[in-house]
């Protein structure tokens, strides 16, 4: 982590970074929740890589530094999860962002899926944890914004670097790049059957949030050491 990030006093994603303006929501939260003083740090960045120090005075942010381009992490990382009941998933979201997972999947309905939504209510699901994502990025200082996609059948989520996580996978770890997590109940055996690698996440039965955690963080530790 570079010391400039992890030490200004927040994080902000802009639409341009030469001349960065908070949103309305960002504005607040900087000035009425963390309540910050004139002369303090905001980084600033615009989710592509690119980033820039500024000061915070008067509820605006002013460039104070140069612009500095960070390379994209490769590979890019990603987890594909199936929603499970309550606020879990939310947490899922915002703790595989924190970790530095690049790009979510939510799955459609699976054959064991507990949770499933009725079409009209895609759009107002997939926004909540799209503002998750961008909050979850702002707290741990990402300059790459991480993507989110959904709903995408479990069928199209297959490829080189794709692994199902399941007891007694073999798949090494410089081998998965995308994991894949299953409901409450994991995937049936003929879900199994049509992955083309199947990821081990340890001895424990972890329950799916769990799963979608540990896996993060055990591709994050491997690719980004």
């Amino acid at each position: 982590m570079i010391d400039a990030l992890r030490n200004s006093s927040a994080h902000v994603f802009v639409d341009s970074v030469q001349m960065p303006v908070l949103s309305s929501d960002d504005a607040h939260h900087l000035s009425r929740v963390l309540r910050l003083r004139d002369g303090e740090s905001v980084s600033c960045s615009d989710g592509n890589g690119s980033w820039v120090l500024c000061t915070w005075d008067d509820g605006e942010v002013i460039v104070a530094g140069d612009v500095i381009a960070e390379p994209a992490p490769m590979p890019a990382l990603t987890v594909a999860i199936a929603p499970v009941k309550g606020d879990r998933t939310d947490l899922v979201m915002e703790k595989v962002v924190e970790i530095g997972i690049d790009h979510i999947i939510i799955l459609s309905p699976v054959e064991r899926s507990v949770v499933r939504w009725g079409a009209n209510k895609v759009p107002q699901v997939m926004d909540r944890y799209a503002r998750i994502v961008r909050s979850a990025a702002m707290q741990s200082r990402r300059v790459y914004l991480p993507t989110i996609s959904g709903p995408v059948s479990l069928a199209n989520v297959t490829g080189q670097g794709v692994a199902f996580a399941e007891p007694g996978g073999t798949a090494p770890a410089d081998a998965v790049t995308t994991l894949v997590i299953g409901p409450e109940g994991g995937f049936s055996p003929q879900e199994v059957s049509q992955a083309s690698a199947l990821a081990d996440l340890g001895p424990s039965i972890l329950r799916a949030e769990t799963a979608a955690i540990v896996g993060a963080a055990r591709m994050v530790a491997h690719w980004r050491r």
